[in-house]
């Protein structure tokens, strides 16, 4: 069964928080959602917060939020056009790392360079998916079948043994 023929969960979200999560997988900002929904941008910013409490992510960025909505299948990937970029394997490590992680330290770590080096790596994927910026090549990765069901995790929660035991 893939992806697309797995049925929607139940509905975590209203009809607005689903409204605006749809806008944000293509990676909008908060002021083009509320003019695109007819909100103003206060509650654009209220219902992201609450959506990031529902999904129990609440001090996660735009990128790892929008994974997260994605895998609950609570709003669909954006559409794409043409062919999936050839991608390199650390392209596809960085793409993994910004849809996990919030901090640039955090992303750091997980392709292997400076926290200082993360917005140049990050910047470099990005364009060579086409994509909006980081939240947009999140959901367009989604759409690719690149990045799978595995939920987003928080730094504060810990890494499974099966995960760490190949690192070693």
């Amino acid at each position: 069964m893939t992806t697309a023929d797995t049925p929607p969960s139940p509905a975590l979200l209203t009809h607005d928080q689903q409204r605006v999560a749809a806008r944000l997988v293509y990676g909008a900002s908060n002021q083009l959602i509320a003019r695109q929904v007819n909100l103003t941008v206060f509650t654009v910013a209220s219902h992201l917060a609450t959506i990031r409490r529902k999904l129990d992510l609440p001090n996660s960025s735009r990128a790892v939020l929008t994974h997260a909505l994605l895998t609950a299948r609570e709003v669909p990937p954006p559409s794409t056009t043409g062919p999936v970029p050839e991608f390199t394997e650390h392209d596809r490590r960085v793409i993994r790392a910004v849809a996990e992680h919030t901090l640039n330290s955090d992303i750091g770590d997980a392709i292997g360079v400076r926290a200082d080096d993360v917005r140049a790596e990050i910047d470099a994927v990005v364009a060579k998916a086409g994509a909006h910026n980081a939240v947009h090549l999140v959901g367009l990765a989604r759409a690719w079948g690149i990045l799978t069901d595995t939920a987003p995790r928080l730094r504060s929660q810990p890494v499974p043994a099966a995960a760490t035991a190949g690192a070693a």
